[in-house]
């Protein structure tokens, strides 16, 4: 039977306790050495609030790494007192899931626990029909490997696309890993991207008979890897079709308060990548891959592009589509 330590944040906090003053001296000082967690998405259609209850974090250590870590056996980090709003941290915004959590050296398996929606507990989402429980095929996401160096405090995050990880199948919301990126923090950029008023206008003008209720568009970045042609830019899909490729991040377009059309995705790992866009999101379903008689289509080749990660991390990269 495996060990599980279970490591209340409270207690990590110091005597003290709580997050506040530790006395006269002021707050501990943070620990050199560890790790931080952030959560990040991208938007989903049709709903208002995804509240992911978190459970615990599971840290299964690697191989022999000394101290009382000899391998196998999990640390568990108490979470349970995490309720996040996803939809509240788009873009570069992330929530401080793990702050500063001091760890031994060495590798170590991630799996991020959480608890789905049961009645008025849990997980859910909020849409234009009320609450609704969310599930998932797991109440886990493994987010794979973290490394710790001896002195050195590394910080990641989870940015969960949920245009791509959110499904409802006419029943219920489910949670999927698709669409999710586990990054490192120090060698990600953030993509600050916009397109050319002109295709929004041609878009829409091209595609009049497919618009969808009252008349509107759904505009959306889609983001592949370096060197995808227009022809081979699939759909949101579990599985890309033959000869293409499924988009690595998606984000809204949508009008800034200067009247320009922007979207940004955020904690991208650093690297080239190609830009498509098209006025028929709203056509695009994340269970299915959409044919031609579906109506939707990639309409724009968006250009080639790097994020830079800059100096430690996180610096914006700035990306216009035409013009």
């Amino acid at each position: 039977m495996k060990r599980a330590i279970w490591l209340l944040a409270g207690l990590l906090a110091g005597c003290g306790g709580g997050d506040g003053d530790s006395g006269p001296g002021g707050p501990d000082p943070a620990p050199t050495q560890g790790l931080s967690i952030g959560l990040s998405d991208a938007p989903a259609d049709g709903v208002d609030h995804l509240v992911l209850q978190m459970h615990s974090l599971e840290l299964t250590p690697h191989g022999h790494m000394g101290g009382h870590h000899g391998g196998g056996d999990p640390i568990m980090v108490d979470l349970a007192h995490h309720r996040v709003d996803m939809l509240a941290y788009q873009g570069e915004d992330a929530y401080p899931l793990l702050e500063h959590h001091p760890l031994e050296a060495g590798r170590y398996r991630v799996r991020l626990h959480w608890t789905p929606g049961q009645g008025d507990a849990g997980s859910y989402v909020t849409d234009g029909d009320g609450r609704h429980p969310l599930h998932g095929d797991h109440d886990y996401l493994d987010l794979g490997e973290v490394t710790i160096d001896e002195g050195s405090h590394h910080g990641y995050t989870l940015e969960l696309d949920l245009r791509q990880g959110l499904h409802h199948d006419g029943e219920q919301y489910q949670l999927s890993h698709h669409g999710l990126r586990w990054v490192d923090d120090q060698s990600m950029g953030h993509l600050m991207g916009s397109v050319e008023a002109s295709w929004i206008a041609d878009c829409e003008a091209d595609n009049a008979d497919w618009a969808g209720p009252d008349s509107r568009f759904t505009h959306v970045a889609y983001l592949y890897p370096a060197g995808t042609a227009l022809s081979a830019m699939d759909d949101m899909a579990p599985q890309a079709e033959a000869d293409k490729v499924t988009p690595l991040a998606t984000s809204w377009v949508h009008h800034d308060h200067d009247g320009n059309w922007v979207f940004a995705i955020g904690y991208l790992p650093a690297g080239d990548y190609q830009v498509g866009y098209s006025c028929l999101g709203h056509l695009d379903q994340p269970e299915t891959n959409e044919t031609e008689e579906s109506g939707f289509a990639l309409y724009r080749d968006g250009g080639a592009l790097t994020i830079d990660s800059g100096d430690g991390g996180g610096q914006h990269n700035r990306h216009h589509c035409g013009g």
